[in-house]
């Protein structure tokens, strides 16, 4: 009667077609599994649930669900205790078992593409988590608890309903990356520069009208995304980003660039395009390893003599006719 988890687990496995690379039909196989891979990207049977057999797995430390059909994730999630990445994004959760609490390995948590309104309380518990992806379900906020988890390095809450950030993620000292894109915020917290160890800010598709200048602060940027939002200029604080190699302000309302942004000598890729801009500043051509320039649909741009000569050195140029 012992094993007759075992019986289940096969079972399940048969009825969605699992491979026996996926899920081995030996018991001493089965029990060493530390890597359970059930993505079902390139599956015909989607799996529409989980056997509570899967519970029984404890040796895992990796456990992917992606890309099926699931819409509960079960509380003997909990027993998993070993697990150090859960991936269970493109599925169709509403909400995640608080026995999640007891995970407390987890490094990698993926929840992307799912129909999360809210963040669970007990997530606030996994202090050991650097990677955090709720990219694309929908929340209206993020709660106070994600300050507790300070060993996060990379952050997204892209594709959401957000409209401000706590003051608690000001403790995230050691973020790296964060997406904040594809939200309703109309200004970013002046504290976002604090998290000086951030080498990737994406704030994409908002309703951003200006940067704060405390965003100079970010001296270890070398991506700065901030296209499809509302600016109308960039603070001169920019010029502190001299780490910068991809700057990325296209569809806003820039009507100019300041002249500041001629200390930005790492800068490779420079996406100007379609803003309201009249000229470029003449401190552009310190720009020495620039690669990649698209200036296109800045329908009354005017380009100087000494600007055009520069922009004959770069290697890509876009919106510019060399006549």
């Amino acid at each position: 009667m012992k094993d007759n988890w075992l019986q289940e687990i096969w079972a399940w496995a048969d009825e969605f077609e699992l491979t026996e690379e996926e899920i081995p039909r030996n018991k001493e196989k089965l029990l060493a599994l530390t890597e359970l891979d059930l993505n079902g990207e390139y599956r015909e049977c989607k799996i529409t649930y989980l056997t509570d057999a899967i519970g029984n797995l404890t040796n895992l430390t990796i456990l992917d669900v992606t890309n099926n059909q699931l819409c509960e994730l079960p509380n003997w999630v909990g027993n998993l205790t070993n697990l150090e990445e859960l991936y269970i994004g493109c599925n169709q959760f509403t909400k995640l078992p608080s026995s999640i609490r007891n995970l407390t390995n987890l490094v990698e948590f993926n929840v992307c593409y799912n129909k999360l309104t809210e963040l669970p309380n007990v997530i606030g518990n996994l202090t050991n988590l650097t990677y955090l992806n709720f990219l694309c379900n929908k929340f209206t906020k993020v709660p106070n608890w994600i300050g507790n988890l300070t060993n996060l390095t990379e952050l997204s809450i892209y594709g959401n309903q957000l409209s401000e950030l706590p003051s608690s993620m000001e403790n995230l000292k050691n973020l790296t990356k964060l997406n904040i894109s594809s939200n309703s915020f109309i200004e970013l917290p002046h504290w976002l520069g604090n998290l000086q160890n951030l080498t990737e800010l994406s704030v994409n598709h908002n309703q951003i009208t200006e940067l704060p200048s405390s965003i100079g602060n970010l001296t270890n940027l070398t991506e700065l995304s901030v296209h499809d939002n509302h600016l109308t200029k960039l603070p001169n604080s920019i010029r502190n980003l001299t780490n910068l190699i991809y700057l990325m302000v296209w569809d806003n309302q820039l009507i100019e660039l300041p002249s500041s942004i001629g200390t930005l000598t790492s800068l490779e890729s420079l996406c100007i395009q379609n803003n309201q801009l009249t000229k470029l500043p003449n401190s552009i051509t310190k720009l020495t390893k620039l690669k990649f320039l698209d200036i296109q649909d800045n329908p009354n741009l005017i380009l100087s003599d000494e600007i055009k000569e520069f922009l004959r050195t770069v290697e890509y140029v876009y919106g510019f006719e060399d006549n």
